[in-house]
């Protein structure tokens, strides 16, 4: 289904005429979907995708989103020579072995994240070393031809969410008997978190979606 058919969808069932539409328009119907798939995909971290980051000379420190400007987390970090995995840390833990911790040279064996800043220990002393980012990242915005990245079976539970979000500009009752959309958008959110976790699991990655209820 495409977003502009999903649009259609959801301004129909908020008793819009699709023809000639008064107060809920095409372009807030595309938008609270794209608000639905991004909060889908920031609960369930389901959108997962691989990325290459070249380590420089003597560097630590890296801007994660001027690499990879999507990114929501990172989910495992490996030595993209030999698939060695990176473990990751506390910026206290790299702290604690001493002050020279961000000077140290050799392969990286640890990382850490603080916000979108990524660093490194040790810091390789030449050009040449790569990492293996897999990260989960947000969804690219939809537009009328495009349609969501998550799965087909979730698509529903964006119209919902979208409905409600709509709903929320009257308020008072209209908004009220929406709010069961938004209990089946989260439930379908948790049934995509659940299987994520299951197939996250196991130690291979690092993070894992949030617990939800």
């Amino acid at each position: 289904m495409t977003t502009a058919e999903m649009a259609d969808r959801v301004l129909a069932e908020v008793g819009e005429d699709l023809s000639d539409p008064v107060y809920y328009r095409r372009n807030e119907a595309i938008d609270a979907l794209n608000e639905a798939q991004r909060f889908f995909v920031l609960l369930t971290l389901s959108l997962e995708k691989t990325r290459t980051l070249a380590l420089g000379a003597v560097t630590t420190w890296y801007d994660m989103l001027s690499t990879v400007p999507t990114m929501v987390l990172l989910l495992r970090v490996q030595l993209a020579s030999t698939g060695a995995k990176v473990r990751p840390c506390r910026l206290e833990d790299l702290d604690a072995l001493g002050s020279t911790w961000q000077t140290t040279a050799g392969a990286p064996v640890r990382y850490t994240s603080v916000g979108p800043v990524l660093a490194v220990h040790p810091r390789p002393d030449a050009g040449g070393t790569s990492l293996t980012l897999t990260c989960a990242e947000m969804p690219a915005v939809m537009y009328g031809a495009s349609s969501p990245e998550i799965a087909a079976e979730y698509h529903p539970a964006l119209i919902d969410y979208a409905v409600y979000r709509l709903r929320m500009k009257e308020g008072g009752q209209e908004f009220l008997k929406e709010l069961p959309r938004f209990e089946s958008f989260m439930a379908a959110a948790k049934k995509m978190a659940d299987y994520v976790r299951r197939r996250l699991g196991g130690g291979a990655y690092d993070r894992l979606p949030f617990e939800l209820g």
